[in-house]
C-alpha cells in the first residue's frame, strides 16, 4: 500500500488536484483555508507535543536506528553544520523542481555523522529579501531565550512570567504567551499585540543585530511590527523561581520594515530544532536546552498541517514513530504588490519504520524547511479563489519535499 502511496505522490498535478478539491469540498475562503487554517485540535501529531522534547534529543543508536547518508556518487554533500554567524554553502540550484509560485525556499536536510549533525542546504531564491508575514514571529522569541540564558544560563524560560511593567494586568506565563501568539487561539490577547510584546525586550536594531549575527546574512531588516500595539507596551521577565527581574522593555526606536529571506528563518528553525546535536560554535549564543524546550513545545500548536497532510497523503502516518513538527505559518495581502502570500516555515524529524519491516534498521529522517510562495491579484482574479490555489499549491509542494526526502532522491 505504502509504495503506491508515494510512487502515485510523483505525479504532482493529481495531488494538488486532490488537495485543491479538499479546499472546495470544504468551501475554503481566504479567512478560512483548508490546510493553513486547520489548527492543532484537528492534528494527529497534537499528543506527541510534550514529546518532542525527549525524541529531538534522540540520535541513531547505529542498530536499530541509523541515520541516512547518500551514497558516494551522490551530489548531496553533507558537511559540518555551519559556525554561529557564518553563512553554509547553499545549493541554489536543488530545489529548481518546486512550482513557480514557490518564489523563495530554503530546504536544509540533516543527518548524523558520530552523533553530531551534518546538513546539506538548498535553495531558491533562498537568500532573496522578502516580507515573510508572521513566520517572523520565532524571531524574538529565540532571542529572549538568548539574551536571558546568556545572563543566566541556569534559568528555565519555563519557570518565567511575562509581567505588565505598568501593573495593568497579571502575569502570564512565558510558554503560554508564545503558545498563544503561535497558535492563534487568542485565549489572552491577538497573536500580532503578543508578536509586538515579545519585540520590546530588545531594540529594533539590536534584535536585527542578533539575527545577522546568528544567521551571518547582513542583507536583511528587521525592525517592524505586526500591525497590532503591543499587548504590554513595557514587559518584564519575572523568574518565579529566582525571584527576580531577568529582563525590561528595550528603548523603542523608529519602525522600518520586516525583511528577510527564507535562509534565515531555515537556520533558526534548524538551529532550534537540532540544538542538542550541534557543537557549541554553532548553536545560538547563549540558549540552554530547557529553555528551548519551550519554544519547541509552542512551536508545536502551529494552526498550519502542511506536514501532517503530506504524511497522510504519502501513506505514511503508521510507519513512521517518534514524530517532531514544529512550524510557523505566514499569510497575509500585499496591496502594495497586488499579491496574496502564504509562508511556511517547519523542522520535520521522524524515524521512518519501512526499512525495519525487512529486517533493517530504522532510518531517522530530519530536515529544515521555509517556502514563500505568492499569487498575483488583478482585476479578473479572485482573492478566495488564489488564496486557496495557493494553500493547495503550498501543500503539494511540502508533500513532494517530503516525498523526496522518503524516496532519498534530494540530489
Amino acid at each position: 500500500m505504502n509504495l503506491t502511496s508515494l510512487e502515485l505522490a510523483k505525479n504532482r498535478a493529481r495531488i494538488f488536484k486532490n488537495y485543491l478539491q479538499i479546499e472546495i469540498d470544504l468551501k475554503a475562503n481566504s479567512e478560512k483555508l483548508a490546510f493553513l487554517d486547520r489548527g492543532i485540535q484537528n492534528s494527529p501529531y497534537q499528543k506527541e507535543i510534550t514529546n518532542y522534547p525527549d525524541y529531538l534529543k534522540q540520535k541513531p543508536d547505529g542498530l536499530k536506528v541509523i541515520s541516512y547518508i547518500p551514497e558516494p556518487n551522490n551530489r548531496l554533500k553533507f558537511t559540518a553544520f555551519p559556525n554561529l554567524g557564518e553563512l553554509p554553502q547553499i545549493n541554489p540550484q536543488a530545489l529548481n523542481f518546486l512550482h513557480e509560485d514557490i518564489k523563495q525556499a530554503c530546504v536544509c536536510i540533516g543527518t548524523f555523522v558520530d552523533g553530531k549533525i551534518q546538513a546539506q542546504w538548498l535553495g531558491k531564491n533562498a537568500l532573496t529579501k522578502a516580507e515573510f508575514w508572521s513566520a517572523t514571529k520565532i524571531i524574538p522569541l529565540l532571542n529572549i531565550v538568548s539574551q536571558v540564558n546568556t545572563k543566566y544560563p541556569d534559568c528555565d524560560i519555563d519557570n518565567c512570567v511575562i509581567r505588565d511593567g505598568d501593573g495593568q494586568q497579571h502575569d502570564f506565563y512565558f510558554h503560554d504567551l508564545a503558545k498563544d501568539m503561535i497558535s492563534y487561539s487568542a485565549e489572552i490577547a491577538t497573536s500580532n499585540s503578543l508578536a509586538a510584546m515579545f519585540k520590546r525586550f530588545d531594540t529594533r536594531i539590536g534584535l536585527e543585530q542578533w539575527l545577522k549575527n546568528t544567521t551571518g546574512n547582513n542583507d536583511l531588516t528587521f525592525r517592524g511590527d505586526y500591525g497590532e500595539i503591543p499587548y504590554f507596551n513595557n514587559p518584564k521577565i519575572f523568574d518565579l523561581s529566582k525571584k527576580q527581574v531577568l529582563l525590561t522593555a528595550a528603548v523603542n526606536s523608529a519602525k522600518q520594515n520586516n525583511s528577510v529571506s527564507a535562509y534565515d528563518l531555515t537556520r533558526l528553525i534548524s538551529m532550534l530544532g537540532w540544538h542538542f546535536h550541534l557543537e557549541q560554535r554553532s548553536r545560538l549564543k547563549g540558549c540552554q536546552w530547557n529553555s528551548l524546550k519551550t519554544i519547541v513545545r509552542a512551536m508545536g500548536h502551529d494552526g498550519a498541517r502542511y506536514v501532517d497532510e503530506a504524511i497522510k497523503t504519502l501513506g505514511m502516518d503508521s510507519l513512521i514513530t517518534s514524530p517532531v513538527i514544529i512550524s510557523k505559518l505566514g499569510f497575509g495581502v500585499s496591496s502594495i504588490r497586488g499579491t496574496v502570500e502564504t509562508v511556511y516555515l517547519a523542522l520535520v524529524r521522524f524515524v521512518d519504520e519501512r526499512p525495519y519491516a525487512a529486517g533493517k534498521p530504522a532510518k531517522l529522517r530530519t530536515l529544515a524547511m521555509t517556502l514563500r510562495a505568492q499569487k498575483v491579484l488583478d482585476a479578473s482574479s479572485n482573492l478566495d479563489r488564489q488564496a486557496i490555489e495557493i494553500d493547495a499549491r503550498v501543500c503539494a509542494e511540502v508533500t513532494e519535499i517530503l516525498r523526496q526526502l522518503l524516496a532519498e532522491e534530494f540530489s
